[in-house]
């Protein structure tokens, strides 16, 4: 799955995404947990293409207030969406169509398992320090207070050959885009298998590359910091 993340933009710079020239603020998020329930910068159209920050958790329509959302997650969390199950799905099935987003990253984070012991793992790509990953959104309202909140949930596929010696348990990893297929999810109009063909994309392997870090990474102020364990090789790992 994807439940950590971080991302960084140094400075202020102009990306572009299709047609459209967008200019992002410089953020620095070294990690963040989903189950923070906290904001993430994204790209959505409303109705014109723009960044922003929406809430990590893709909020089903059905909840109506703070508290059942609270009990809500004790059921099943909307951070993730499969990408198999998509179209399916109760919570993503009404944005699927028309509210797709880019969620913003440099980074994130597994775990592999190895006999009873689990090793923190970030992950990043070569050949760039800023990435997209396929995301659904939609707004929501607590029907108690008239609070408005724009969430979404992250779009996950099967691991490349990478991914599934990292997280070798699960075997999944997030559905990491490139531009071109990037404008495609967030500014075209897809039927069910084109929507599919590009949420179960695998980003390839060699594209990418890992390391060890530190087992409690989350409450480091260098979270990417490698850490090496005498238990694994280069050979072992990949």
């Amino acid at each position: 799955m994807c439940y950590v993340i971080g991302v960084k933009i140094p400075k202020k710079q102009t990306i572009k995404i299709g047609s459209a020239v967008l200019d992002l603020d410089a953020i620095d998020i070294p990690v963040q947990s989903g189950f923070a329930y906290n904001q993430w910068p994204v790209i959505f159209k409303a109705p014109l293409l723009r960044p922003g920050l929406m809430h990590w958790e893709l909020i089903p329509n059905w909840v109506r207030n703070e508290k059942e959302l609270i009990e809500s997650r004790k059921k099943y969390t909307t951070l993730n969406i499969k990408a198999e199950t998509l179209l399916s799905n109760k919570v993503a099935q009404s944005t699927i169509y028309t509210n797709r987003c880019l969620v913003l990253a440099s980074h994130f984070f597994e775990w592999q398992q190895i006999e009873k012991e689990k090793y923190p793992h970030c992950i990043s790509l070569n050949d760039t320090s800023l990435f997209y990953i396929a995301g659904v959104w939609n707004t929501w309202t607590n029907q108690n207070t008239g609070e408005i909140k724009n969430s979404f949930g992250i779009i996950t596929t099967e691991a490349n050959a990478l991914m599934s010696k990292i997280h070798n348990v699960k075997k999944r990893m997030p559905t990491i885009l490139n531009e071109v297929l990037a404008n495609s999810w967030v500014n075209e109009n897809l039927n069910d298998t084109q929507l599919l063909e590009i949420a179960k994309h695998q980003f390839t392997a060699t594209n990418m590359r890992a390391h060890t870090v530190a087992k409690h990474f989350q409450q480091s102020s260098s979270p990417c910091e490698k850490v090496d364990y005498k238990i694994f090789t280069p050979q072992s790992l990949f």
